[in-house]
């Protein structure tokens, strides 16, 4: 009997020191969220930015205002011992957190295969290595079973977020077009987002537009492949386009099915 109970406690000791020992983590960025719960960290998250909404489970989260306007002082109270952006903090905030012991942590790729590189990252930090690399498998897998049809030359692709100025994206949302067998037009554009001229826009003659933004239903100039073949596209999910996290490769094959339905 005594040799059952110090069992019981031995095991109860452990158990708590597990528990003791498991991170707490903000995270204030919609795309860093979706990792962490693909990681099965969910119940480590202490706090999140305000546009964090997938999964489910984030509802009852606190949230701590936005990457450029994060709510310091609740931050501080919550004694995180990681918190994940996409975006930095500013110098300034990321060295007195530092400095309180608290670990950043940039997850911001520009590729398809950096956010596998960021996701196998975070599985190490964390020790959840075999849950990155599920997920890593799974998007390999299904890259690989999209549709293979190869359009020559593939079809020219524009995506706008607004229209007045004209703004788009590039980076990783070039990648993911790219993947699903496209080209992004606007792929040039230095930094994730910027303005594009409309004469630009008519120049490069789209064949696709993705209208997923803040625009006007009829604010596309008439002479582009696009316009004339009716080849707009809205009411696609913005979050899975502009997200670098595992949802993306729901994207790619939203977008291949587009590009040669």
């Amino acid at each position: 009997m005594r040799k059952i109970f110090l069992a019981v406690v031995v095991l109860l000791l452990a158990f708590a020191c597990r528990l003791e020992a498991a991170p707490r983590i903000i995270s204030l960025a919609p795309n860093t969220t979706e990792i962490l719960f693909s990681l099965g960290l969910g119940d480590s998250v202490i706090g999140l930015d305000d546009f964090s909404d997938y999964p489910e489970q984030v509802k009852n989260i606190e949230r701590l205002g936005t990457f450029n306007n994060p709510n310091m002082e609740r931050i501080i109270l919550l004694r995180p011992d990681y918190i994940l952006v996409n975006s930095g903090l500013g110098k300034a905030r990321e060295d007195y957190l530092n400095s309180l012991g608290i670990k950043i942590i940039k997850i911001s790729p520009s590729t398809m295969e950096g956010l596998h590189s960021d996701i196998r990252q975070l599985g190490v930090i964390f020790d959840r290595e075999q849950d990155a690399e599920n997920i890593f498998r799974d998007m390999q897998s299904r890259i690989k079973n999209i549709s293979q049809k190869r359009i020559r030359p593939a079809p020219k692709v524009f995506v706008q977020l607004f229209d007045d100025p004209l703004v788009t994206v590039s980076s990783f949302v070039s990648d993911i077009i790219r993947l699903a067998g496209g080209e992004n037009i606007a792929q040039d554009v230095k930094d994730d987002s910027g303005v594009f001229s409309y004469e630009a826009l008519i120049d490069r003659n789209p064949d696709i537009i993705l209208a997923i933004g803040f625009t006007d239903k009829n604010n596309f100039p008439g002479s582009v492949n696009a316009v004339k073949n009716k080849r707009i596209y809205r009411d696609l999910d913005p979050d899975l386009i502009l997200r670098p996290g595992p949802r993306a490769i729901e994207a790619v094959e939203m977008l291949n099915k587009i590009f040669y339905e």
